[in-house]
């Protein structure tokens, strides 16, 4: 399968050859590749950002990904071939890796790393490895591959305005086959609307949704199709499972039963988001957000574009559990999103139609950052202004967004405390808001996450002196939960403390003197320490070599002054990739 790539030097190795090859063969056949060649391998931190969103999943067709990935990145740190390009802009990484001698881009057909290389045309002076069901096609430049490898056209289902129509209409009692011959009897009525009305079913584990009569086309059937085809079975997502049919004729899907209420109930200014959550600080909407971009970002590296992200497509259960809703809509391969949401789709892409056309990830990426803005701010569109114009639209098209960098001007700046939490954001974040939304620069999904996990590390750690920076609403009234940094701090402190006194103990448990027994053999002896202390070492990721600065966004510093971290000892070692080393 790989032979054509033994004689690279380097390969810059996206991520999508592990979630996608995981569980065969190939795998195993590209860690002996890099293993017996000694060839070095190059990612970026997009890589282990991508990783940490599949493993955090939990999706059972995943399974193998986790012992793939510690086989492979075992046998490149084994033999010191393995480097990491610290930075989440696909621009950016192909500059520091383009003039690498005999070098390989390795990478597959719906790879989000793939995606961005068509939409960006980044300069690279080595050959693209395109992995196929037939096998690796190997282009000699990013050109040669968009030229001669052209994404899929939009398919000409999109034009098809006809439907997939049922005389009669399953309703309560009546029993629906799925293509694989399983019977659901549909038992009760949980909700209706435009398109149709959602069951439950004889089988506890699923809901089924049943269209109207002229609703089911043929691009939303074989979007259906694909879907279920893909298998994506993590509970946070609310996708079709089995195609469903009543009389022979199609009628609906089963899917999973998300819980809590939707997003856009939730975030929906003060008196809302603490009705509904009263215990809560800017710790659990920094989750509430980390969890969302990553299930975004799941779907990407499905060939999934989401396409209408708003805050009514998601539902949130608690600041670790959210799903989303509505993904019979989305875009699938060359299969496009027929809707969106003109509040959080780029103006670019307005008053075009949205059935005719495939959107891209960077078109995705303003509605992310929309979506950044939007649960930060406990539900504010960012263009929402104070004495500004009548219309919201008005405003997006002018780029009016109120915030400053120096925060030299409030005046336009919504009542409430929204000015503060903009205060106490990192100032990383507020850059990238204020380049977004005011100079109209575009950030990857995968950088957003970014900056909120390293916000949400900086929370996590309380590494902010003023205890305002952690309340909903900086500097409000309002009643909310707040922080006592010291006593908090104090209590990282000792667990720290006692964590490393338990580990002290078990390494000086090692250095016991071994005893000798006199029933032993001459010479040999038994160790009192059964399974010491070099039993087992977990792996380490060696990625903290001085970071590149990332021209994504400038040096970042919190906006409030952080102290020192609770252990210096703690906090300079080593980072460990993600559930692995």
């Amino acid at each position: 399968m790989f032979e054509g790539l033994s004689n690279y030097l380097s390969i810059v190795l996206d991520y999508s050859v592990v979630l996608e090859y995981s569980n065969g063969v190939w795998f195993d056949e590209l860690t002996n590749l890099f293993e017996d060649k000694g060839i070095d391998c190059y990612i970026d931190d997009t890589f282990k950002i991508l990783h940490k969103c599949v493993v955090q999943q939990q999706d059972h067709k995943d399974v193998y990904v986790q012992s793939s990935m510690r086989s492979l990145i075992q046998s490149l740190m084994a033999t010191n071939t393995l480097h990491v390009v610290h930075t989440c802009n696909t621009e950016y990484f192909i500059e520091q890796v383009k003039d690498l001698p005999m070098c390989c881009i390795l990478t597959t057909r719906k790879g989000i790393f793939t995606k961005r290389l068509y939409e960006k045309a980044p300069t690279f002076n080595g050959d693209v490895a395109v992995i196929t069901p037939n096998g690796v096609k190997i282009f000699h430049s990013i050109a040669e591959m968009i030229s001669d490898f052209p994404m899929p056209e939009i398919s000409g289902l999109a034009h098809n305005n006809t439907f997939i129509d049922c005389d009669g209409r399953a309703s309560i009692d009546d029993i629906v086959l799925s293509t694989e011959g399983d019977k659901f009897t549909l038992v009760k009525r949980l909700s209706g609307g435009a398109e149709g009305m959602v069951f439950t079913t004889s089988n506890p584990k699923y809901v089924a949704k049943i269209y109207h009569k002229g609703v089911i086309t043929p691009l939303r059937w074989a979007k259906l199709k694909k879907l279920t085809e893909l298998g994506i079975t993590s509970p946070g997502f609310c996708t079709p499972q089995h195609l469903l049919y009543f009389r022979g004729v199609p009628i609906g899907y089963t899917m999973f039963i998300g819980k809590g209420t939707t997003l856009s109930n939730v975030f929906d200014g003060p008196d809302a988001i603490l009705e509904h959550y009263p215990d809560w600080t800017r710790l659990d909407v920094c989750e509430t957000l980390l969890n969302l971009i990553g299930k975004y970002l799941y779907l990407h590296m499905h060939d999934i574009v989401a396409g209408d992200i708003q805050l009514k497509n998601a539902l949130i259960n608690t600041s670790s559990s959210q799903y989303l809703i509505d993904m019979d809509s989305v875009q699938v391969g060359n299969l496009p999103c027929p809707v969106g949401t003109e509040e959080f789709t780029d103006p670019k892409l307005w008053g075009r139609d949205f059935s005719g056309f495939v959107r891209t990830l960077e078109d995705e990426d303003y509605s992310i950052a929309m979506l950044v803005f939007s649960v930060l701010f406990c539900g504010l569109h960012p263009y929402a202004t104070r004495k500004g114009a009548e219309t919201l639209r008005e405003e997006i098209l002018e780029h009016n967004f109120p915030y400053t960098l120096d925060n030299s001007d409030k005046e336009h700046i919504p009542l409430g405390g929204y000015d503060h939490i903009w205060e106490y954001l990192p100032e990383n974040l507020r850059i990238m808001l204020y380049k977004t939304f005011r100079e109209g620069k575009s950030y990857e999904a995968v950088c957003w996450r970014a900056a909120v996990q390293e916000y949400m590390t900086n929370l996590e750690n309380f590494v902010y002196d003023d205890p305002e920076a952690y309340k909903l609403f900086p500097c409000e009234n309002y009643k909310q939960a707040t922080v006592n940094v010291e006593e908090v701090r104090a209590q990282l402190q000792a667990r720290l403390n006692a964590k490393k006194a338990r580990e002290e103990k078990i390494e000086n448990r090692g250095q016991v003197e071994k005893k000798q027994f006199a029933n032993a053999p001459s010479g040999r002896y038994v160790s009192s320490n059964v399974g010491g202390s070099n039993s087992y070492r977990p792996m380490k990721f060696d990625d903290e070599a001085p970071n590149t600065p990332n021209p994504a966004f400038a040096p970042s510093a919190p906006a409030a002054q952080p102290a020192a971290p609770v252990n210096t000892e703690e906090t300079t070692k080593k980072k460990k990739f993600f559930g692995l080393f």
